[in-house]
């Protein structure tokens, strides 16, 4: 009864170094091509049943190191674990070699490596077992030639660089993997909320640059400073630059408003002129118009007085008779 196992691939192996297998020397082994079990050599009661059977076959294919068993099906032990084999409750191989040369190559390093690579060694012999030391070390069907495997993910912890997270994070340097995740998980929340109240806030602020925008550039189109068509695009400006527009807007309306209230004086002193009241010293009142300035600087008003409010006309004239003068 022959079977095929994988005996080496260039994974990383259970003691987190690997092995090259083009740099597997066999020639030796194929001289006593011995199978053991366990990689006993001589712990069994009854000496030689260590040896459960011979290989008949190595060859490489895709990085594997392949090696075809025959079982000893003559000694009762090998004939058992043969059928344990067969019925595929054993299905690892394990093999024992000699390291000859080892490289620290970054080239030759893959993840979940913690160890040098071994680039040439000795076979020395190769061992059905019932748990390898490499995940991938199994027997192959011999059905469709495929490995049949789960193959497990290594986790490669390198304490340094944890201990350098852990400082980083205010933790000990002996902080427990579990502790650094946790904290982790603490800052990372911290962060989210953080980003979120920031946008909260920028909403807010673009909300009020908003209402303070739309209400400068109204005041600066009923000022006729800016076209009711262009309203909405100079909104829009303030998005870019808000400092800046509304500095400008502001300084604009200022100056606007100046020039009309200056306009608007002006406009009364005329007003004043073309009715005849040039004369009339500047912030008389309604209090200081008495019977006496009026019959020497407005007649005419005094008049009209006289004809339209009557009352008021002899209240006036009155406190004239009371000795009542205007003071200029």
């Amino acid at each position: 009864m022959t079977h095929d196992f994988i005996i080496n691939t260039e994974n990383v192996n259970e003691y987190k170094y690997r092995i090259l297998t083009g740099g597997i020397d066999f020639e030796q082994y194929l001289r006593n091509p011995v199978v053991l079990y366990l990689h006993e050599r001589d712990s069994y009661k009854n000496k030689g049943t260590e040896v459960i059977g011979r290989c008949i076959k190595l060859f490489v294919q895709d990085k594997k190191l392949i090696a075809t068993i025959e079982f000893d099906e003559n000694e009762p032990f090998s004939k058992k674990i043969a059928d344990k084999v067969a019925g595929g409750f054993i299905r690892m191989a394990s093999m024992y070699a000699d390291v000859i040369a080892a490289s620290s190559e970054p080239e030759l390093v893959i993840e979940g490596q913690l160890y040098e690579t071994v680039t040439k060694c000795k076979l020395v012999e190769i061992s059905i077992v019932p748990i390898g030391g490499n995940d991938d070390a199994l027997k192959l069907s011999k059905n469709d030639g495929q490995v049949k495997l789960n193959k497990l993910n290594v986790k490669n912890e390198d304490m340094a660089d944890l201990k350098t997270i852990a400082l980083a994070l205010g933790k000990a340097a002996d902080a427990s993997e579990s502790v650094i995740l946790d904290t982790i998980t603490g800052v990372k929340l911290a962060a989210e909320t953080a980003e979120k109240k920031v946008i909260e806030l920028q909403a807010q602020i673009q909300g009020i640059n908003t209402t303070s925008a739309t209400t400068l550039v109204e005041k600066a189109v009923k000022l006729g400073l800016i076209p009711e068509t262009l309203k909405a695009s100079q909104i829009k400006a303030f998005d870019g630059d808000f400092e800046g527009q509304t500095v400008i807007l502001t300084k604009l309306i200022a100056d606007k408003e100046a020039a009309n209230t200056q306009a608007g004086n002006v406009d009364k002193i005329k007003e004043v002129v073309l009715n005849g009241k040039a004369t009339v010293p500047a912030g008389t009142t309604d209090g200081q118009e008495t019977f006496d300035y009026l019959q020497k600087h407005d007649a005419v008003k005094l008049s009209k007085i006289r004809e339209d409010e009557p009352a008021k006309y002899a209240e006036l004239a009155k406190a004239y008779q009371a000795g009542v003068r205007h003071k200029a």
